[in-house]
């Protein structure tokens, strides 16, 4: 398979030209070459390529605009021309979706390409989704979270980014998503046969435990042709519940949902199936029902909720959920087939070390954060509703949960990284660990790492004992509640005088440089707070 997250190179695949589904022969013939023959050609491949920042053009009547734009909850459907690139589609039906993601101006947009023309395709899709990413400003977190369970061979959707033009009017920056469909099913599963479900609008909060209210239909909405009453997810539902390991094994693929739901755990997934019973489809896949993971912006650390999902425990992660219950029966939600088979011995500190000598290798996963930030920087910055400043503070956001919550999985500092320094720091008398903190011996500041000094929570006073010489490092703040607001000033002083003071540093800022002489004896490191980020540090404190 091609890389559908290169963020920093390019993918090989087909020349668009203005046509409907066919791409180019000649170049499909240079691109086989290029990937080992014409059987590992996708047309498809190329409208995921994440290397690049994509132009859709959308012309449509502008009250039809409107009304997908504003009236988006009515979710009607209407005609519009597409283009990709400049590879354009006639006839192309169009409309809002989602849910919590709805808003004004910037609502998703679902487009079929079959919907008005009966057979017609876009290279090789029948449908195409565009989020708005209203909910995560670094349009990171679905690709990226999608990008972890494909290297693990998991089932997630395609992903890259593309500006949006309505009628010539540059609208925003979007996600373009593949859908969750038959032609996906036949891309993963190879064959899309069995019953595909998706869950009704906030009806959340069941996942595969009995049915206490309705019917399989009242929760889950067939989502392709296939005929189905529901019955195979109630088999289902009685198998985790009481079945035999025999009869569970028949009916459930188990190790899909252990490691999708674990994975998204270690990324801090609040809103998944194992956390809340949300943002996932399920799929009767040759007689066994399987789990296939959607919606992924509520994973790597969502803003609001930043302290859940960096301790969310991985053997029972709907504990950390703030959405952890049934809107409708008002049950509280846990996944009770993740239980069963944690129980029956599933291996999840082995899949852990899998995943974290993988994708979620610290160093790996954050060279893709940046490599992919770097691709669309620019575009983001230009999105009217989130703008630059939104998107780079989510990107630092980002950085710093990754860092965090895999040191934290890890017991230890997953960067490479020296020991603690070699001053010993007090405050009030009581010795100051170097690795007291969230972060072990290191910090991450801006999203930049520094390997040792130590986290003060504003206002904080700490002293050390100097020899005689120069005492340097840097000096910086966290915004761990995220979109906090305020300053810290530091200061460095000996014997009542101040050797330095920082102008006020806020979030998001680059650590702050700084180097004094000192005499032999105590230095008096100080840290004052304005506002509520009280969250600072002295990084690579020493001398």
């Amino acid at each position: 398979m091609l890389p559908l997250l290169a963020c920093a190179a390019s993918i090989p695949g087909p020349a668009g030209e203005a046509s409907v589904a066919s791409a180019d022969d000649t170049a499909a013939d240079t691109a086989a070459e290029l990937v080992g023959g014409p059987e590992e050609i996708d047309p498809s491949d190329a409208v995921f390529d994440a290397s690049v920042v994509h132009r859709i053009d959308i012309e449509i009547d502008p009250a039809a605009w409107y009304d997908i734009q504003y009236n988006y909850a009515a979710e009607t459907w209407w005609t519009a021309d597409f283009s990709f690139d400049g590879e354009t589609v006639t006839d192309v039906g169009i409309r809002a979706f989602g849910a919590g993601s709805q808003v004004a101006g910037k609502t998703p947009i679902k487009l079929s390409f079959d919907r008005v023309v009966d057979g017609q395709e876009f290279r090789g899709l029948e449908q195409l989704k565009l989020d708005g990413s209203t909910q995560d400003a670094g349009f990171l977190n679905d690709p990226l979270a999608a990008w972890v369970l494909r290297e693990l061979d998991l089932p997630a959707a395609r992903m890259s980014w593309a500006t949006v033009y309505a009628n010539g009017e540059q609208w925003g920056f979007y996600v373009v998503m593949e859908p969750i469909d038959d032609v996906f099913l036949r891309r993963h599963f190879e064959d899309d046969e069995g019953p595909l479900y998706g869950t009704w609008d906030w009806r959340y909060g069941q996942g595969l435990n009995p049915i206490t209210w309705g019917g399989p239909l009242d929760w889950y909405v067939p989502q392709t042709n296939v005929e189905t009453d529901g019955s195979d997810i109630v088999a289902a539902m009685t198998a985790v519940a009481s079945g035999s390991d025999e009869e569970l094994a028949a009916t459930v693929e188990t190790e899909p949902f252990q490691r999708i739901s674990a994975t998204r755990a270690m990324m801090g997934a609040i809103d998944m199936f194992a956390a809340d019973g949300n943002n996932f489809y399920l799929y009767n896949h040759q007689g066994r029902i399987t789990m296939i993971p959607w919606d992924m912006d509520a994973d790597l650390g969502y803003p609001g909720y930043f302290i859940n999902a960096v301790e969310m425990g991985l053997e029972e992660p709907w504990l950390w959920s703030h959405a952890r219950y049934n809107p409708v029966t008002g049950a509280l939600y846990s996944d009770p087939l993740y239980a069963r088979t944690l129980a029956q011995g599933w291996d999840l500190a082995g899949w852990v070390d899998h995943a974290t000598s993988g994708p979620l290798d610290w160093a790996t996963i954050d060279a893709k954060v940046v490599e992919c930030a770097s691709t669309i920087h620019d575009a983001a910055c230009e999105d009217s509703y989130h703008g630059c400043g939104s998107h780079e503070r989510r990107v630092a956001d980002l950085r710093m949960f990754l860092h965090t919550r895999l040191s934290r999985i890890a017991g230890a500092e997953v960067a490479d990284c020296p020991g603690p320094t070699s001053l010993s720091f007090s405050s009030g008398g009581v010795v100051v660990p170097p690795d007291a903190t969230y972060w072990g011996p290191g910090f991450v500041v801006n999203g930049e790492h520094h390997c040792n000094g130590v986290y003060a929570g504003a206002p904080a006073t700490l002293v050390t004992t100097v020899e005689a010489g120069t005492l340097s490092g840097a000096v910086g703040q966290h915004d761990w509640v995220q979109y906090c607001s305020g300053t810290s000033v530091f200061s460095v002083s000996q014997g009542g005088v101040v050797l330095w003071q920082s102008e006020a540093v806020g979030p998001y800022a680059s650590a702050v440089p700084f180097e004094v002489s000192v005499a032999a004896g105590e230095v008096t490191l100080s840290t004052t707070l304005s506002g509520n980020c009280a969250a600072a540090s002295w990084v690579g404190v020493g001398q």
